[in-house]
């Protein structure tokens, strides 16, 4: 009952962020300079006689009503499941949005694949050989995978394996259902990038978690009952150290989705990040809506699935 209660309590703060963030995706392009329906008309907007046509644009995409007008129907629609249609190439947002989703779900899931193993390895690792050789060089990597920004790690990739080597593709997306090969290679360099960065995460937090493990008593006492090292670090500890990572991956999953923003852009993978950076760049208010809409209900409805796994694995948290 105690967790059944906790779900229903996070799913009332889902639904109050959720509007927060409707708010703000319906003010952010509204509070910047420019006129949607100038960008809409192009060169021709600066004609004489381009009046006429300017205030039928606006009137068609609801320019010429009050914001909180605007919101309110814009809200309405949502509500009915009408993310409503592109401004400039009228196709609709949901159709758009499903057609980014692959490459940046594909991206997204590859890097936590990679990174979520690597990271319960060396980080138990530094941690079972702490203030060590290994300890040293697992922080200093982790330390320089979170502080390298993904722009430039995408680069130097790319230099060095597309450009001198010659060995892997700079960028593209092939659907995996089409060539499964070209898709994979593909993937390579991108997945990599989000996955450093994950993994410099991950590996400090598990690293953090099982230093406090390996302390607490019944580690000792597993130590005096002559149990394994093995059996004590891979089963006992990083049982325990492990679980919280639940949680904290649901919550990266927001984190990997901006860096997969930048990411897409760096190879060129035509996902979520670069409808968003071309919608906002041509003030197509519905696209930049939606897509801002979908995409946090997605990595709100994650994070919130994660924490509540989290609650089912270990109850005493909600004690």
């Amino acid at each position: 009952m105690k967790i059944m209660r906790r779900a229903g309590i996070e799913a009332a703060k889902l639904a109050v962020v959720l509007w927060f963030v409707s708010v703000f995706a319906f003010l952010a392009l509204r509070l910047t300079p420019g006129d949607p329906a100038v960008l809409l008309l192009g060169p021709q907007a600066g004609r004489p006689d381009a009046a006429e046509t300017l205030a039928r644009l606006r009137t068609e995409m609801g320019l010429d009503q009050p914001w909180p007008v605007q919101y309110g129907i814009w809200l309405g629609d949502i509500l009915r499941g009408d993310f409503g249609v592109s401004s400039r190439s009228g196709v609709a947002v949901v159709e758009l949005v499903a057609g980014a989703v692959p490459p940046t779900l594909f991206l997204i899931l590859g890097a936590v694949l990679i990174a979520v193993p690597l990271s319960i390895i060396f980080g138990m690792a530094a941690a079972y050989f702490r203030n060590g050789i290994v300890d040293r060089a697992v922080r200093l990597v982790t330390t320089l995978a979170i502080a390298i920004p993904a722009v430039w790690l995408g680069l130097f990739l790319i230099i060095i394996f597309s450009v001198t080597l010659d060995i892997l593709p700079s960028g593209g997306f092939t659907s995996p259902f089409d060539d499964f090969g070209e898709f994979f290679i593909q993937m390579i360099l991108p997945v990599t990038t989000l996955a450093i960065f994950l993994g410099g995460v991950l590996t400090r937090f598990v690293y953090a978690e099982a230093s406090d493990v390996l302390r607490q008593d019944y580690m000792r006492t597993a130590l005096a009952m002559g149990i394994s090292t093995p059996r004590r670090v891979f089963v006992y500890a990083m049982r325990n150290a492990v679980t919280p990572m639940i949680t904290i991956v649901g919550v990266q999953i927001g984190a990997l989705v901006g860096g997969a923003v930048l990411v897409e852009a760096v190879f060129g993978l035509g996902g979520i990040g670069q409808l968003l950076l071309s919608s906002v760049l041509n003030r197509d208010y519905q696209v930049v809506q939606g897509a801002v809409l979908l995409t946090t209900i997605v990595v709100l409805l994650v994070g919130y699935l994660a924490d509540l796994a989290y609650r089912l694995v270990d109850p005493r948290i909600t004690e």
